[in-house]
């Protein structure tokens, strides 16, 4: 529930619900099906032409950006593990922990692509996210944030993620607030690594 542009946090007994241990298996399946999706072609598409299914339109126009949101990045002036380690710090400083990773570089070594660095974080704090699943199951779509730590060619390292906030507003118009929050909170954990 939001008050006064706050999350509050409320207790439940397992009674009606699910226990924690299963929220934390779902939670780490999720993630899983993201880290195995990495990489792979999305093919829904063609299978939809294939079967002569109509494709649903697209959500974004020129006069409103939609669910898209925008791609916001930090350059930072460390190395790449520096920054790792400073993102990790500040997402624990912001009240926050990081629920799973893929180390992006790592996979695609096996490719024979070799990066200076690719690592993306999800970020999030269960205790807030029950208030936005419970509103609507539909926000695990959005939530946890994903954040990307990647080093260009040059070397730099950099800090980027898409902005939560027209993404909670796609998912529930009645979730921009919660949104608003989490854009603010990834904006200061993306700016302190700077």
């Amino acid at each position: 529930m939001f008050t006064n542009g706050r999350i509050v946090l409320r207790n439940f007994t397992s009674t009606g619900r699910r226990s924690r241990a299963t929220r934390l298996v779902i939670g780490a399946a999720a993630v899983s099906l993201v880290a195995a999706a990495c990489g792979t072609e999305d093919t829904d598409s063609d299978e939809q032409e294939a079967a002569g299914q109509e494709q649903p339109p697209a959500t974004e126009t020129e006069d409103d950006p939609g669910a898209a949101g925008a791609l916001l990045t930090h350059v930072s002036e460390h190395s790449f593990d520096e920054t790792v380690e400073g993102l990790q710090e500040a997402t624990s400083e912001a009240g926050m922990m990081v629920l799973g990773d893929i180390n992006q570089a790592g996979a695609l070594e096996a490719t024979g692509l070799d990066l200076d660095g690719a690592h993306s974080f999800f970020i999030g704090n269960p205790e807030a996210g029950q208030n936005f699943f419970e509103a609507t199951p539909g926000i695990g779509a959005v939530i946890p944030v994903r954040v990307h730590v990647w080093a260009d060619d040059g070397g730099t390292t950099h800090v980027s993620y898409f902005d939560p906030a027209p993404l909670f507003t796609a998912v529930d118009d009645d979730l921009a607030e919660g949104g608003q929050m989490m854009s603010d909170i990834a904006s200061d954990i993306a700016g302190a690594v700077e």
